[in-house]
């Protein structure tokens, strides 16, 4: 979606159309509150009501009660007015309840987002027509350098909404590998690509036995933005399996059909690091992204194999479909030997959390409270819902195994398996490291729009991410 922004004092007169905010209860002055309550327009949060007229369209869109209106609502009605109203050109009038440079943000975000569709595979596709959004504020100046980190933001969800609604298909783990070769040549990130060969000489174990399972061999990805001066280095993984049958623990069909985007972790990452690339991080970033399949083919890992990890850890799989956190195990490992300063991971990894948190928030957990905490904290500040989770040491008996280190899955317990998982990975990470997990499985995929999101990947993670690493590091107390 290409679209020309730009900051005005007052609406143009060639905007084919004009988006005004209504208050609810509170009417508009462009109609009269008989006309509003005959169309049935109570101006509640994303409610949208495009009236025509001689030289153009006036947009009413709602925003709810005037005293609960901030950068969240105002987001999620643009996005409405992105998917309701098909013009060229739109001028948009932010409210003044809001900081501008939220405001600004919030309208390119849920334009952005509220109109994305993905349609490389449908025959009656049609092009987009909006071309320019002109957006109202009262100074320009203040709000120029939000109008550009939000369309750097926008941009890099939409990457990641490409990749994971890409059929595995055609996003195997080498053409993955490919994609992030061409974002990095085009941001100036340094991007190295391991081959089996190289895995095997580094000992990745989890993720040569995942990807025993497919005739598409697997690879590991490591992207690294450097400023001259970092501040600071933070690692970040991101899982990437780009196609979950289960392995010998199939899935049932009515799983299957969304996994294809169980490499949404890695996309998410892929896609942060070209946003921080563009905007300037001052920290450096190392991100690894393990990418394969987990099918079943000739010679697939068995329930009972056991696998060593880089670093020598051993693993008994009890499961082929816990595959995810064997790949993430490896990922971890050579991020914390770089020693940075900390650690994100963020995988699509069990539906438990998504049971225990529903379709919209992610869960997320680790081994420093400052360290999670600062990631909730990103995630309310970028729209995204995140919410903390225990890991309780008492818990990690249950990963016991008879005859390895681990096992890499609890059989026959229902209870607390987000926790067990975020557990084994902590095995893998160094002491002293703070190190934060988000379980993205709920809120990676959208079965209906809502909101800025719309029906397939939402790109749930990217916001967070750059908020997240564009702010300074908390004081870890180290």
């Amino acid at each position: 979606m290409s679209i020309e922004w730009d900051l005005v004092r007052r609406p143009p007169a060639t905007a084919a159309a004009a988006v005004v905010g209504v208050f609810a209860g509170e009417g508009a002055d462009a109609v009269t509150p008989e006309f509003l309550r005959a169309a049935g327009f109570d101006a509640s949060v994303g409610q949208v009501l495009p009236i025509p007229g001689l030289g153009r369209t006036e947009v009413l869109v709602g925003l709810g009660p005037r005293g609960r209106v901030d950068g969240a609502v105002l987001r999620r009605a643009m996005a409405a007015v992105a998917r309701a109203v098909t013009v060229p050109s739109l001028a948009v009038t932010v409210p003044g309840e809001v900081p501008a440079p939220v405001a600004v943000r919030a309208v390119v975000e849920g334009l952005l987002l509220g109109g994305y569709r993905f349609t490389r595979y449908r025959s009656d596709a049609v092009e987009p027509i909006l071309a320019r959004v002109d957006i109202v504020v009262a100074d320009e100046r203040e709000t120029r350098a939000a109008l550009a980190v939000a369309q750097v933001l926008g941009s890099a969800v939409l990457l990641a909404r490409d990749l994971v609604n890409e059929p595995g298909e055609d996003l195997t783990p080498e053409v993955f590998a490919d994609r992030a070769r061409s974002m990095a040549a085009e941001t100036g990130v340094r991007c190295e690509v391991w081959d089996v060969e190289r895995m095997t000489e580094e000992g990745l174990g989890g993720l040569l036995g995942v990807g025993r399972g497919s005739p598409r061999q697997p690879r590991l990805v490591r992207l690294t933005h450097e400023p001259e001066s970092p501040r600071a280095t933070v690692a970040l993984v991101g899982k990437g399996v780009t196609f979950d049958a289960g392995g010998l623990s199939l899935k049932p069909t009515a799983q299957l059909v969304d996994m294809k985007a169980d490499m949404a972790g890695a996309a998410v990452v892929l896609a942060a690091v070209s946003a921080l690339a563009v905007l300037d991080c001052p920290l450096r970033v190392d991100a690894w992204l393990p990418l394969t399949e987990n099918m079943l083919g000739a010679d697939p890992i068995r329930v009972g194999d056991v696998l060593t990890l880089r670093g020598g850890r051993t693993v008994e799989v009890r499961n082929a479909d816990a595959e995810g956190r064997l790949i993430m195990a490896d990922a971890l490992v050579l991020a914390g030997e770089r020693e940075p300063d900390a650690i994100v991971d963020i995988a699509t990894l069990t539906d438990a959390a998504a049971v225990a948190l529903g379709r919209e928030v992610a869960a997320v957990m680790g081994t420093s409270p400052v360290w999670t905490d600062a990631v909730r904290r990103a995630g309310a500040r970028a729209g995204e819902g995140i919410w903390p989770l225990p890991l309780p040491g008492s818990y990690r008996a249950q990963l016991a195994s008879p005859i390895a280190d681990l096992v890499n899955y609890t059989t026959g317990v229902r209870h607390g398996t987000a926790l067990l998982a975020g557990l084994f990975l902590a095995e893998f990470v160094p002491e002293g490291i703070p190190w934060a997990h988000l379980d993205i499985q709920g809120t990676a995929v959208a079965d209906a729009d809502n909101g800025e999101w719309v029906r397939g990947g939402t790109g749930f993670g990217v916001r967070t991410l750059v908020e997240l690493l564009m702010a300074p590091l908390p004081d870890f107390g180290v």
